[in-house]
This record gives C-alpha cells, sequence and structure tokens, in this order.
C-alpha cells in the first residue's frame, strides 16, 4: 500500500541574537526524567535504545538491590480519568520499572523514593503483560533498560481505557452549558474526532470577544452572546494536532460551529507554529521544545512512518545562496538529532536545505508572511 506523501509545516520564528546554546547545557534524551516520551494515547510504541547513559540511574537505588544498566528510555503517561492500563512489552531482555507519581515534581518523587512502585520486571523475568488500575491526579512512568552501548528497538502495546466508579467505560465527552435560560439565540460549539465523529475533550480558548473570552475544557461548549465579534478560537489536546479557527460569532440566531480535530496518526496534517531558531543560528531556542516532543510522540507510536526534514529560510534579496541553503540544511539536520538522541531510529530521516527556494509567500509584505517563510517542514513519506 502506497502512503500519500503528508507535510508537516513547522513555521519557525526566528528571534532575538545569537546564541550557542540548545535547551541550555545539555540537549535533552530520553535516558534521563526530564525528557521522558509522552504516551498520548492507546496503540503500538516503537523506540531505540541510544546506547547512552542516563544521569538519573540513581533514581532505581531506592527500589532495588539489583544492578540497572543505565542505557534508558524514559516514558509517562498522564490519564484524563481514573481507568485501566492495559501494557504488553515485546522484548524479554529488557527490564522495566512502572512508578505512580505525583504531578508536581515526578523526577524528584522517584530520585528521593517517594514514588510508588507498581511493577518491577527484572530481565530475566519472562512476564510481559501489565494490567494497572489509575488515577487522574496522578502520573505514570514506564522507565525500561537493556544492556549497555546497546541500541536495539523496543517495542510495547499500551491500551488505556477511562471508567468511572462502577468500572464501565467513560466516553470522551463533557458538556459545558452556558446559556441564558432567558434568551433562546445561542452558539454551540462542538469539537469532534475528525475520523471517528466521537467528541473530543479539549482545552478550548476564545479570544476576541471579551464577554466570552477566556478557556474552557469541553467537547460541547453551548454560550449566550449579546454582542458578536470575530474570534480565535484555539483548541488543543494530547494525541491530536491543535487546531486554531477564527470565526464571526452570530447575536441573531442559533448558530453552531463545529471543529474536527486530527488524531495523531498516518495521514494527518497540520501546522505547528512555535518551532523557533535563534536569528541566522541553527540553535533552536528553549521555548521550542515542547513543539519538538510533540514529533517524537508521533514517531514514537507511528513505526512504520519515515520523514524527510525539510529546512526553509526567508532572504529578502529573493536569492537562493549557498549560505541559505547551507543554513537551512543545518536546521534541518538540528532536528533530525533531536530526534535521534530521543530515541528515534536515524534510518527513519532524512534531512534536507531547501533554502529560499520553495517560500510560501514569494513576496512577504507583513511579518507574518516572512515568518511563514522561515520553516522546517516534515514531509511523511
Amino acid at each position: 500500500m502506497i502512503v500519500k506523501k503528508i507535510a508537516f509545516l513547522f513555521f519557525l520564528f526566528v528571534l532575538g541574537h545569537t546564541h550557542a546554546q540548545i535547551f541550555g547545557r545539555k540537549t535533552p534524551s530520553i535516558v534521563d526524567c526530564q525528557a521522558s516520551v509522552n504516551i498520548t494515547e492507546s496503540g503500538t510504541y516503537t523506540l531505540q535504545f541510544t546506547g547512552n547513559q542516563g544521569y538519573d540511574i540513581k533514581s532505581f537505588l531506592k527500589y532495588t538491590s539489583d544492578t540497572v544498566s543505565k542505557n534508558l528510555i524514559w516514558s509517562y503517561f498522564e490519564p484524563e480519568e481514573n481507568g485501566t492500563i492495559d501494557f504488553l512489552m515485546k522484548q524479554s531482555a529488557v527490564s522495566l520499572f512502572c512508578f505512580e507519581t505525583s504531578r508536581e515534581n515526578p523526577c524528584n518523587d522517584i530520585t528521593i523514593g517517594n514514588a510508588k512502585l507498581l511493577f518491577y520486571k527484572k530481565t530475566s523475568d519472562t512476564t510481559k503483560n501489565l494490567n494497572l488500575k489509575v488515577e487522574d491526579k496522578k502520573l505514570y512512568f514506564f522507565i525500561f533498560s537493556t544492556k549497555q552501548k546497546s541500541t536495539e528497538t523496543l517495542s510495547f502495546d499500551f491500551f488505556y481505557i477511562p471508567r468511572d466508579k462502577d468500572g464501565s467505560e467513560i466516553k470522551d465527552e463533557k458538556v459545558v452549558n452556558l446559556r441564558d435560560k432567558n434568551k433562546p439565540v445561542y452558539t454551540y460549539i462542538k469539537v469532534r474526532n475528525a475520523r471517528t465523529k466521537k467528541p473530543v475533550v479539549v482545552n478550548l480558548s476564545i479570544f476576541g470577544t471579551k464577554e466570552i473570552e477566556g478557556y474552557y475544557q469541553t467537547s460541547d461548549l453551548y454560550l449566550t452572546i449579546n454582542k458578536g465579534n470575530k474570534s480565535l478560537i484555539n483548541t488543543d489536546v494530547r494525541g491530536y494536532f491543535s487546531k486554531d479557527i477564527q470565526y464571526k460569532f452570530l447575536t441573531d440566531q442559533i448558530d453552531t460551529i463545529l471543529i474536527e480535530i486530527e488524531p495523531l496518526t498516518i495521514g494527518a496534517t497540520a501546522q505547528f507554529e512555535d518551532l523557533q531558531f535563534y536569528r541566522g543560528t541553527s540553535n533552536i531556542m528553549k521555548s521550542s521544545e515542547k513543539k519538538l516532543k510533540r514529533l517524537v510522540d508521533f514517531m514514537a507510536l507511528n513505526a512504520n512512518v519515515s520523514i524527510e526534514i525539510q529546512g526553509h529560510v526567508n532572504d529578502k534579496s529573493k536569492k537562493n545562496k549557498k549560505s541559505s541553503i547551507r543554513l537551512s540544511r543545518q536546521r534541518a539536520k538540528r532536528v533530525l538529532r533531536y530526534l535521534v538522541h530521543n530515541g528515534i531510529q536515524s534510518s527513519r530521516m532524512t534531512a534536507v536545505g531547501y533554502g529560499n527556494s520553495k517560500p510560501i509567500y514569494p513576496q512577504p509584505k507583513q511579518a507574518f508572511e516572512e515568518q511563514a517563510n522561515r520553516r522546517v517542514e516534515i514531509l511523511i513519506k
């Protein structure tokens, strides 16, 4: 089956002066807690051990006297509801720790021995299946260890089912009704999975209409509006691409706004607007780490995806100079190195630089048009 090539647009806001560091002194890596891969949804995850030594190895001294390899992969899951997790690891020669922690300072909880050890599998243990009950106010870490310097591939199945107090599965739906009972006219905003058409609870923000400006967590939102203005509606939730729309609210009739969001799966397209480089360099700004982590999570979940990382710049001379091509290639390679450093196999990725040859706006007049030209595109092959 041939998969269509899909482009992920990462718009690069190039800000500030030249700096020589990326995310401080150390580039984050999955061998340590602070750079744990986020398990966003049910599915099969594939990651690669980097062969590097983790700094957080002392974390395990509080929980076992066994010798634990420093070649680690850290991952975590944050449940939105109480529920159950079914976990199946496909490698036997890999040890596994599963911790329950607070949300406030989870890495510190594990280090000082305050985390709750739910499960420990030694490399000599043939157990592969794991079933856990989880709580919505906790974090759950899954930490894998293998032999030193190994770069073997790790694969595991992860299934999460939210459940109510009676043990029944909870549907992903939350209705927020802010209608004025004395007024028959209202606006109905509903958020749905673009593929299944089922409700999705998202973090929804509205800007531009003062009486309803704010932050909501909902799948279905009812609002009474007295004065309609053009507004920006932002939606964001783990496991889905963010979606932003501009909308002119109506006040003289019942109005429905349908927002369909794409899950993080093969064949989806999205735009990320916060991947930033320092001006004239390939150094990634600290504020862009969350966007890169999203790409790591996507690649971990979609093990069969291969990508081409494409660098672009905005050159005011309108020429595609060698220096522009070189800078765009350096930026693409910097993104590739970050992904490899976080457990994504290098064989699944290539990096190229197009310089100023493919601008989105050939004659940019506004700042946002120049920013749109400065970008890295991720092409799924």
